[in-house]
Formats: C-alpha cells, structure tokens, sequence
C-alpha cells in the first residue's frame, strides 16, 4: 500500500470515529426531551382518564338525584290521578240517582206551584156560566158564585178561576154594591167559573137533585155546565207575601 494510501485509510477512519462518538451525544441530546415527552403524555392522558371519571361519577350522581326527584313527582301524580277517578266514578255511580232526586225535587216543586195557583193549568174540566135573571130578585150573588165554588172543591176540582181569577186559598168573594170582587178585582155577570178535575163527578156534584144547579134555577138564576177536554186557567196574579204569619221549624 502505498503511503497515499494509508493516509486516506487513516483519515477515513477518524472520520468514523468522529462520527460515532458525535452521533451518540445527538441520540442522547434527543432522545432525553423524546423521553420527558412521553413521560408529559403520559400523565396529561391520565389527567383526562381521571377527569373523565370525575365528570361521569358527578353525571351518575345528578341522573340518580333526577331519577329519584320524577318518582316523587310520579307517584303524587298517580296519587291525585286516582283521587280524581275515585270522584268520577262516584259522580258516575250517581248521576242516575241524583237525576232521579232532581226530578223528584222539580214535580214537587211543581205541585205546590199548582196548588199554590202559581202556574197556568189545562186539562180535563167543566164551564159554569152563571147569568143574571129577569127579575131584581134573581141577580146572581156572591154567595151563588161562593156556592158553586165550594161545591167545586168538594168534588176534587184541582183548579178553580172565576172570571180568569184564579182561586186560591186566601181568596175573597164577596159582594161590593152593583158588582162582585174576587182577588180585590171587581167582576160582574155572567160569571165564568172555570174548573179543572173529573168532567163526569165535577158535573154531577152540581146536578145532583135537590143540589146547587136546582137551587139557583129555583131563584131564577141562569146556569149552564158544559164539559171540556181542555180548560185552561190561568195563574194567580196577586202577591203570597205573608206579613204576620211565620213558619214555625
């Protein structure tokens, strides 16, 4: 080998040296931060490992509270929801019964507005006329009028009206100078006394021998009866107000 020779040789092997010896100083130089790198990762992905956990135990325990807080609020809803069947259904339970006692409540109602006088009535009756005879003597009188009345009630008669005023139990007949007052309104003949009952008995109380229609024929007194299918009074107009008498419970 010639001497040019072993000079490149040995220059070729200090660059070798050099090379190796540099290398590992710059593996180490990296390799160091590459290492905290890694260590710094390593601890920022357990950081969030150990957040994350935090953050679904905190989200575990809001749901339970939540979950726990719509229970309660559904079992009061149960509870009023059945209340409130409970109510419907005895409203239901009782609706055919309490419709029963309202109509019940309304005829009865009913009834003493009629016997009161308070209402308008038609039905099955008859129609007395009594009219003024020829003579002075055979005028029709309060009592021939108060006569026929009474009679009427004695057979059943469930309304009675004398010239459209209708009689109530605190009605007056009586006789003021040329003319008749009924209710305090004066009335004159013929007078029209309007009944509602059974035609058949109603008629026959009046025509019965020796009773009111003969009497009155007897005295001159003009009298007709027909029977109706429908005869219509009217109500009583005047006031029921009691001023002195009380109920006594």
């Amino acid at each position: 080998m010639s001497k040019k020779e072993n000079k490149d040789v040995a220059k070729g092997q200090k660059i070798r040296e050099f090379i190796k010896k540099y290398s590992v100083i710059a593996y180490v130089a990296i390799g160091i931060p590459l290492f905290f790198l890694a260590m710094l990762l390593t601890a920022q992905m357990k950081s969030m490992s150990n957040t994350e956990a935090v953050l679904q135990g905190k989200r575990e325990a809001q749901l339970t509270d939540d979950l726990v807080t719509l229970q309660q609020q559904y079992n009061e809803l149960k509870e009023k929801y059945e209340q409130s069947s409970k109510v419907v259904k005895e409203y239901q339970t009782n609706a055919a019964s309490n419709d029963e006692l309202i109509a019940a409540m309304q005829e009865e109602i009913n009834n003493l507005n009629n016997l009161a006088g308070t209402s308008n009535l038609s039905g099955e009756g008859i129609i007395v006329t009594l009219s003024d005879g020829q003579t002075s003597d055979s005028l029709v009188h309060d009592s021939d009028v108060l006569t026929v009345v009474n009679e009427l009630k004695a057979a059943g008669a469930e309304a009675i009206c004398v010239n459209n005023q209708r009689i109530i139990s605190t009605s007056a007949i009586r006789c003021v100078g040329p003319v008749i007052q009924v209710n305090y309104q004066k009335v004159a003949a013929p007078f029209e006394i309007k009944a509602i009952g059974n035609s058949q008995y109603l008629e026959s109380a009046l025509t019965i021998k020796n009773g009111v229609a003969d009497v009155l024929k007897e005295l001159g007194v003009g009298i007709s009866i027909t029977r109706q299918d429908k005869v219509d009074i009217p109500k009583y107009e005047g006031s029921l107000k009691f001023k002195y008498g009380v109920s006594e419970k």
